[in-house]
């Protein structure tokens, strides 16, 4: 729990710092053009935007929506941190931390602005995200940590917990063998 918990603190400044980072100088420095700054071209920009919804857009100025479904969240993912064990299920419980430090990132930012801070562009998705029928959107690393949550928990459910269950299995069959 104590790594989970150094996850959770770092994604959480991490994330904290850069918005703050972003919030203080990135008005200033497109203030005299209406253009993303590109540090990667095709790869990565940068912008600022106070994000009022959710993803993409959607639930905008939901404030009370948000609150509950982050309470719910937080509850829920705090029950599964309370099964974190990175001996032997090193990827869920990474997963299960970068959950709740994505949630209270952004939920943060709820608290004291009213808004999320989005910052990051990666136009490199927006074929991709074209051809699902979403716009490409900006984001901050909140919501970086909860796309990884989201992955590492997938591969944790559909891949590695079967690959457990079936070591698992098989110690048991051993001592049962060996008794």
């Amino acid at each position: 729990m104590f790594i989970g918990a150094i996850i959770i603190v770092f994604s959480i400044i991490l994330d904290q710092v850069t918005k703050q980072l972003a919030h203080f100088f990135l008005p200033d420095l497109l203030a005299n053009s209406n253009a993303d700054i590109i540090l990667i071209p095709h790869v990565f920009q940068l912008n600022y935007y106070q994000n009022v919804g959710a993803s993409l857009g959607i639930f905008n100025g939901q404030q009370l929506f948000f609150m509950i479904i982050t309470i719910v969240a937080l509850a829920i993912f705090g029950y599964l941190f309370t099964q974190v064990d990175f001996k032997s299920k090193k990827v869920y419980s990474i997963s299960i931390a970068l959950f709740i430090g994505g949630t209270l990132g952004n939920a943060i930012d709820r608290a004291l602005y009213g808004y999320v801070i989005d910052f990051m562009h990666f136009p490199f998705l927006t074929p991709i995200l074209d051809l699902a029928g979403i716009s490409n959107f900006y984001n901050n690393f909140a919501d970086l940590f909860l796309s990884a949550a989201i992955v590492l928990f997938a591969i944790d459910i559909f891949i590695l917990e079967s690959k457990r269950k079936k070591k698992e299995k098989n110690n048991v069959s051993i001592n049962q063998s060996q008794s």
